[in-house]
């Protein structure tokens, strides 16, 4: 009884649920679920096929094989442009640094350092690669809650341009390396508000975890205590939440003056910034999922756009910076999902469809769990890449081709009659896919850039060698 109960009571709020989507995408394109190319700077062919520009995508599959990453760069700038003016036409001195863990093509990396950015980086890794681009040391920041002493010590012995330390125990580390190199390093300490993550992020304002790390720091003359730096989350659509938490730390800036003498003139207010089309799941999802209901869909209008946080944030640095604009401190900004997601596409070709006696039909797909990781948490549209001119017939759940039950890509899809060979495109791939991705018995796909008319493979495709390469491999007959 009390599980029958329970199950009515799900349904009852799963359509409440429906029927507040209903009404809000009311007003959005019928097609499409609301979410057509053109919301990407892409269009339709007269043949039904997705484009960029003159450049036909379904072609492009067909020549350069899938799965496919495809990087519009056009829209990659486009972006960028758009998030960096929205502060500067408050602000004089904002800076954006380029978050290599959300997408570490080195292609694109380059491209955004072309057009302005910095380079934020939070392994040896990313930082070994931040200096092979060129990037200057100087517009180089150190971030992450893991760093180790090899970070460390490279980021100093190359006068990075800012260290954020993450917590005390990294203060003795950036002093050692200071005195090693004859360097006085700039810092910054990473800071947690009341909003956004904590967990192993940071130190706590609130605790007074963070003004004994600065009064740690400031006993070092190795060290230049000028830094703040905060980072709520991933795909917030809440401007109050940056308003609460820059404001907090604003405050905490003032008792640093006071207390310690240290003026703070570098704000890393992060990133985390959402796109208006991803959305990410909760806990309903899965179960309207279960239920055969398909997955909610990103609704543009539920997401700021960088506008709506440029003017409340500015108005709050002008509060506690009231000076002339040389005066004014330096913004440093991380968002990386904001300005790669929406300039990338994943393509993959449809290998098989299965029509099982019950159920739903199944496409399986050239790609899935291995190189589509966000898809266990966000919402992308997916699009019929050379059928956007059918009408959408049956619901498929759709798998990737790995040999495991979780290799879900989609369920409960609306798609035209899908065929093996058909393309499927899933957008805004531009964040976290790549660094996600993994060669779980299938190699990594290649990547292109679109640059108007001209196609540049950014990354070859891995080959089977490549997945093995640095493993020892048994010997037959003296042959591999």
């Amino acid at each position: 009884m009390l599980d029958s109960i329970k199950h009515y009571v799900k349904l009852l709020r799963i359509r409440q649920l429906v029927e507040v989507e209903r009404r809000k995408r009311a007003d959005l394109p019928s097609r499409f679920d609301g979410l057509p190319p053109d919301v990407w700077d892409l269009s339709i062919t007269g043949n039904g096929h997705l484009a960029c520009g003159e450049i036909d995508l379904v072609e492009v599959a067909r020549r350069y094989g899938t799965p496919l990453h495809v990087i519009n760069r056009a829209r990659l700038i486009k972006d960028y442009s758009a998030f960096v003016g929205a502060f500067r036409r408050h602000l004089p001195k904002v800076q954006l640094a380029t978050s290599y863990k959300t997408n570490p093509l080195p292609a694109v990396l380059s491209e955004l350092h072309r057009a302005g950015t910095w380079a934020e980086v939070i392994s040896p890794f990313e930082l070994w690669l931040a200096l092979e681009l060129k990037v200057p040391p100087d517009k180089i920041v150190l971030n992450g809650p893991g760093k180790g002493r090899e970070s460390v010590d490279l980021a100093v012995s190359r006068g990075i341009g800012l260290i954020n330390i993450d917590g005390p125990d990294e203060i003795p580390w950036v002093v050692e390396s200071a005195q090693r190199w004859g360097r006085q390093q700039r810092v910054g300490l990473r800071v947690v508000t009341s909003v956004g993550w904590s967990s192993q992020f940071g130190t706590r304002i609130d605790a007074g975890e963070s003004l004994a790390a600065f009064a740690q720091i400031s006993r070092h003359p190795e060290l230049l205590a000028c830094g703040i730096h905060v980072h709520l989350g991933t795909g917030i659509k809440n401007v109050d939440a940056y308003v609460r938490a820059i404001k907090e730390i604003l405050e905490f800036s003032c008792v640093l003056q006071t207390q310690l003498g240290i003026r703070i003139n570098c704000y890393d207010f992060g990133g985390g910034f959402a796109v208006p089309t991803v959305r990410s799941m909760d806990g309903w999802d899965g179960r309207m999922v279960s239920l055969g209901y398909p997955a909610r869909m990103p609704i543009p209008a539920d997401c700021p756009g960088p506008a709506d946080y440029a003017a409340p944030i500015a108005r709050l640095i002008r509060d506690f910076h009231p000076g002339p604009d040389e005066t004014m401190p330096q913004l440093l900004f991380e968002p990386g999902r904001a300005i790669t997601s929406s300039a990338q596409t994943l393509l993959l070709s449809v290998l098989t469809v299965k029509r099982p006696a019950s159920g739903l039909p199944k496409l399986i797909l050239d790609g899935g769990k291995n190189i589509t990781m966000p898809l266990e948490w966000e919402t992308h549209q997916l699009l019929p890449a050379n059928k956007l001119n059918e009408v959408d017939l049956e619901a498929y759940d759709i798998f990737g081709p790995l040999c495991h039950p979780g290799d879900i890509v989609m369920r409960n899809k609306l798609l035209p009659q899908m065929r093996p060979g058909d393309v499927i495109s899933i957008m805004d791939a531009g964040a976290y896919f790549i660094p996600n991705q993994m060669n779980f018995s299938f190699p990594r796909p290649s990547a292109i850039m679109l640059d108007g008319a001209s196609i540049r493979e950014i990354r070859s495709r891995e080959t089977y060698a490549d997945i093995v390469r640095l493993d020892a491999l048994d010997l037959v007959d003296g042959r591999v």
